[in-house]
């Protein structure tokens, strides 16, 4: 059996615009993976990225959470987890993690831990993609972020490097501050502006997360969602 398009950008109508997604291999072990998922399929198309629940924190005892990532590009900025280690496992592909600036191919079968407070950013060097098991230990805010973050994508509220409105970023600054850093620019800049300007973001209307994206039903308009 050849391979089936998953995770393709849905539009008004339902129907899969031309060259997103990615293709899997039905009885590879990427299709495993995503059979085993505990939620919807999320995507970002502005960094060409993909995310799907494995293991919630409720599922685990608190101890960690995992989630499937797969990228096939650039990948978020540059940030670090305040209080918890983040280990990919890759599963497809080549993943490089740039750690404090120095780069690491992952290939699959093999797996990178960034501790807690270690400034990386994982990305995809190649022409197709790569996917990854990301597991953060202990669990953190890391995947309300993305929903957030690939929900705005998907209304149009990011930029074309994938960053959101100042306002909005003033708010995550302010609130995610505890959790995770995004270091361009510089926290030194960004928190001083963060405690002038989320209050009036908030007051506007700007919030952490939004419940709308917390709602399978948001993703199954907006992805494609794997039938394996």
């Amino acid at each position: 059996m050849g391979t089936i398009p998953v995770g393709r950008t849905l539009n008004e109508d339902g129907d899969p615009l031309p060259g997103s997604g990615f293709e899997v291999d039905p009885d590879g072990d990427l299709a495993e993976t995503l059979r085993e998922r505990t939620g919807p399929l999320v995507s970002n198309p502005v960094s060409q990225e993909w995310v799907a629940d494995l293991e919630p924190p409720e599922d685990t005892g608190g101890e960690y959470h995992s989630a499937l990532y797969l990228s096939a590009g650039e990948g978020p900025p540059e940030h670090y987890h305040v209080g918890y280690e983040e280990t990919f496992e890759v599963i497809s592909g080549e993943l490089t993690v740039v750690v404090e600036g120095t780069p690491r191919r992952v290939s699959a079968g093999e797996s990178h831990t960034v501790p807690a407070g270690k400034v990386h950013k994982p990305r995809y060097d190649g022409d197709t993609f790569a996917a990854a098991i990301g597991t953060v230990r202990p669990p953190g805010k890391t995947l309300q972020i993305i929903k957030t973050l690939f929900g705005l994508a998907h209304e149009g509220e990011l930029d074309d490097s994938g960053q959101p409105g100042v306002l909005q970023g003033m708010v995550w600054t302010e609130e995610l501050g505890d959790d995770s850093v995004f270091v361009s620019p510089p926290p030194t800049i960004t928190r001083p502006l963060a405690t002038a300007l989320a209050p009036v973001g908030r007051r506007l209307g700007y919030q952490t997360t939004y419940s709308k994206y917390e709602d399978p039903g948001f993703w199954e308009r907006h992805v494609e969602q794997p039938e394996l």
